[in-house]
């Protein structure tokens, strides 16, 4: 019988899918192109992250549906995929789903601009309820004023978050010569450090390997803004915002809670260029 009408693994048949062309062909007719089909191709590579929605939908559909709670909450939504969000939806019986998150700061593979466009991948998208948590209390109202532009251009639709903290210290903005941007970086550290609380300092993904490892940078912690997120710290020195994302962007500014130092050599994005 297993010979005749063989069983399809869901492993097996997502690696033929990802692996074998004529069988991606066959499967993405009239759905992708040649190209989007290329793009999915690959020879030897073992699983990723990105695989595991892939193999929870296979295992879906041809062996039986998850175990399904009551409720399901998630947070940081704006960060799934529309497969993440369908291997989340299938395990909330019903539709019951409370998801959190700020579509602002969305830094994962699909940038959502608002959450109309998470609703369709999930159960009873259409009979969803979105409520705008406008009140922050973490960032003062002096350093906020800094990230809100950038929400026309990330976020559009996203109504401004309202800060009830003030009396913190209007950011400081330095332009300093390219070659002693990192070294005046770590002096806006130093002196950081001597105040009481946690400092991070937020540098690009391109200057991480420049930040130099020698006593001088020992025990201050340089983060890119995609490991700051969702961290909170009393002071943060972010370096150079030309070189980080406009979302991440938003991440990095809007991670301290008392004191912001920006220092850049190239021009500022142009949604922070009204900083005198």
């Amino acid at each position: 019988m297993k010979a005749a009408w063989p069983l399809v693994q869901p492993d097996r048949l997502v690696r033929s899918l990802l692996t074998t062309r004529a069988t991606l062909a066959e499967a993405a007719d009239g759905i992708l192109d040649a190209r989007e089909q290329q793009l999915l191709l690959r020879r030897g590579a073992g699983w990723s992250d990105g695989d595991i929605p892939l193999l929870d939908e296979a295992r879906t559909v041809l062996d039986t549906p998850p175990r399904a709670y009551g409720h399901v909450i998630v947070d940081e939504a704006q960060d799934l995929t529309p497969m993440q969000l369908r291997m989340i939806a299938r395990r909330a019986r019903e539709g019951a789903l409370t998801i959190l998150g700020d579509v602002a700061q969305a830094t994962g593979a699909v940038r959502y601009s608002r959450w109309e466009e998470v609703l369709p991948h999930l159960p009873s998208g259409e009979g969803a309820t979105v409520e705008e948590l406008r009140h922050a209390y973490r960032v003062p109202r002096e350093i906020m004023e800094l990230a809100l532009p950038l929400l026309d251009t990330i976020a559009p639709d996203v109504a401004p978050p309202i800060s009830y903290r003030t009396g913190a210290a209007a950011p400081t903005v330095r332009r300093v010569e390219p070659e002693h941007l990192l070294a005046e970086a770590y002096h806006d550290a130093a002196r950081l450090a001597r105040s009481e609380g946690l400092l991070a300092v937020i540098v690009p993904e391109e200057l991480v390997d420049e930040v130099p490892a020698d006593d001088l940078w020992n025990g201050v912690p340089v983060l890119t803004p995609r490991q700051a997120k969702g961290l909170e710290f009393d002071h943060v020195v972010v370096v150079e915002p030309a070189l980080i994302e406009l979302r991440e962007l938003y991440v990095a500014l809007s991670r301290p809670t008392k004191t912001l130092v920006v220092v850049h050599a190239a021009e500022l994005p142009a949604e922070l260029r009204y900083v005198k």
